[in-house]
């Protein structure tokens, strides 16, 4: 279930933005990241690549896009600030590569730290995945693991109603999304609903598909498996 968002009068989907997207504005709105490569402006992001062996040095800014003066997101702006994303993760790879160089100059070449399992314990750990919050949760006993559960970005974004009717972040973002296919209903695709949950980068983004109704059956494909005869 996606956590909601109370704004003091109503409960709202609460999606792990993307990935990018959420990344990125929160990013250039701390205003607190200057690493060289990528620096956060307070409303933009600007992210310089130095030359290569092929190309001169470039520099992109992504800024927090608005319409009519409001903040804006769409499956466009979650689109284009995935783009904007690889130049940003290249950034930041070499700014860490240049770090771990200096480490090991210095002789600091340990990768890990001594541990001991306790017998009994809890424990939750969040960080991020390309689509967003990723939490780990695991319960110890006996010093062994006697419960572990990952939770992903997209079970929170692809959660159903909850209790107060409140949508989850795909059905919420499908509301009111304009349909520019002219396909008639008895060949209707759905691509601008998937489109816009595709541009949420869901695990398994070609598994996105329209549900077209009961009794329907679009198309059948067996497909050769390694011990003979056919699979579907």
């Amino acid at each position: 279930m996606s956590p909601r968002w109370y704004d003091g009068e109503h409960l709202l989907a609460l999606d792990t933005g993307g990935g990018p997207l959420a990344r990125l504005w929160s990013t250039a709105l701390n205003g607190l990241v200057d690493i060289g490569y990528v620096r956060a402006t307070g409303d933009s992001v600007e992210i310089n690549l130095p030359r290569t062996a092929t190309r001169a040095e470039k520099t992109f800014e992504w800024r927090i896009p608005e319409w009519n003066g409001e903040p804006l997101s769409n499956a466009i702006e979650r689109n284009r600030a995935r783009t904007y994303f690889q130049a940003y993760a290249a950034a930041c790879a070499l700014h860490f590569a240049e770090q771990a160089l200096a480490e090991v100059r210095q002789g600091h070449t340990r990768t890990w730290s001594p541990f001991t399992v306790p017998d009994e314990a809890i424990g939750c750990g969040f960080t991020e995945a390309v689509r967003g919050v990723l939490s780990h949760h695991m319960v110890i006993r006996n010093g062994k693991i006697a419960n572990y559960h990952p939770y992903p970005p997209t079970p929170w974004n692809a959660s159903v109603r909850d209790v107060h009717g409140t949508p989850g972040p795909y059905e919420d973002a499908v509301q009111n999304t304009p349909i520019f296919e002219e396909n008639p209903p008895e060949s209707f695709k759905g691509i601008d609903i998937m489109r816009t949950v595709r541009s949420f980068d869901p695990c398994l983004p070609c598994g996105v598909h329209m549900y077209l109704g009961p009794g329907r059956e679009l198309r059948v494909v067996h497909s050769p498996h390694a011990f003979g005869g056919t699979g579907g």
